[in-house]
């Protein structure tokens, strides 16, 4: 081990580059460094919160539709913190992917009580002794609540992907142009000094 701070930082001592997973410019103008922070900080305690939302949503205020609102807002935050890209990085599998699987589980536990001759939707009830928590008791809405969970989640990000691609579009063209501008004004000062020294 070296006398500290002759060789390059290392660890807890290097700069940190970026906040976030992706190097990539977002398409709403330059990188934030304090949105960066904020999305950093904020995104895993917004996301603890909707999985509280998610499992307590049975005996209380919340359950899988303002969960998925709450962890949708997260995956927001980190969109317009870094972009398309950003947001890739960070989910599992794209929206549609998550609507889908959200709609097979919420249907197939929907459905799955009519196997059994009983109603729609009907609740199946298990009660486990695990060591550190004591008696837990897990419904079949819970899983109901994951379908919900992940249909809400699927669906505001395939909104806000669809909305954000004609943005980032956008913001490509007025780019585009603003280098041909560029780049017609150099040629113009370029012909403009040649003819100077003829």
């Amino acid at each position: 081990m070296g006398v500290r701070g002759t060789g390059p930082p290392e660890g807890w001592e290097a700069p940190k580059e970026r906040w976030l997973s992706t190097v990539v410019r977002p398409a709403f103008g330059p990188r934030s460094l304090l949105l960066e922070v904020a999305a950093r900080l904020l995104i895993p305690a917004i996301l603890m919160l909707s999985v509280f939302l998610l499992v307590s949503g049975h005996d209380r205020p919340g359950g899988g539709f303002a969960g998925g609102l709450v962890a949708s807002m997260a995956y927001v935050l980190r969109y317009i913190a870094g972009g398309r890209h950003e947001l890739a990085a960070g989910l599992p599998m794209r929206p549609n992917g998550l609507l889908a699987l959200g709609l097979l589980l919420a249907c197939a536990t929907a459905g799955l009580p009519l196997l059994f001759g009983k109603p729609v939707l009907d609740t199946a009830k298990l009660e486990l002794v695990l060591p550190v928590f004591g008696e837990v008791k897990l419904l079949s809405a819970l899983v109901f609540e994951v379908g919900v969970f992940l249909v809400v989640v699927g669906l505001v990000l395939s909104v806000v992907a669809a909305l954000g691609a004609r943005m980032e579009a956008e913001e490509a063209e007025a780019r585009q142009e603003q280098e041909i501008d560029q780049a017609r004004r150099e040629r113009r000062r370029l012909r403009a000094e040649k003819e100077g020294h003829e």
